[in-house]
């Protein structure tokens, strides 16, 4: 986390536009550094069992955190292709930790559109994540 904060500070060029740009920004930094983070910390194992879980971000993560990390940015990947704003949805709430207000205000769409895009990313996420479902 002290990375992300450090990498954002270090960002002398950067002009933000908004709140919602920096908390986007933020958040996709976050994802990457948590990929990497666990990319490293990879081990050899398969096949563990994986859910969606939104405070990830509040534990450090972990060689049991390394796999749910990996298979989550996998996932959220495809997502992205099938449906970006459910995908950008993902990434602020599971990535970034912001609540379904924060992430409504940041993408400027309603509250309730950032609850049924979560729910729905959420489940087809999950039936991903599942063994029957991993390619």
């Amino acid at each position: 986390m002290h990375e992300a904060f450090l990498r954002l500070v270090d960002q002398s060029r950067a002009d933000w536009q908004n709140r919602a740009q920096f908390l986007g920004v933020a958040a996709q930094l976050m994802r990457r550094l948590l990929v990497d983070h666990a990319r490293k910390r990879h081990a050899a194992k398969r096949g563990i069992p994986v859910t969606l879980n939104e405070e990830i971000l509040q534990r450090n993560p972990g060689a049991d955190q390394t796999e749910e990390i990996l298979a989550v940015d996998e996932v959220l990947a495809r997502l992205n292709e099938l449906d970006p704003r459910q995908a950008r949805v993902v990434e602020l709430r599971y990535f970034g930790g912001l609540s379904v207000e924060e992430t409504a205000d940041a993408m400027s769409i309603a509250t309730r559109t950032v609850k049924l895009d979560w729910a729905m990313a959420k489940g087809w996420m999950q039936s991903q994540l599942s063994p029957r479902g991993q390619r």
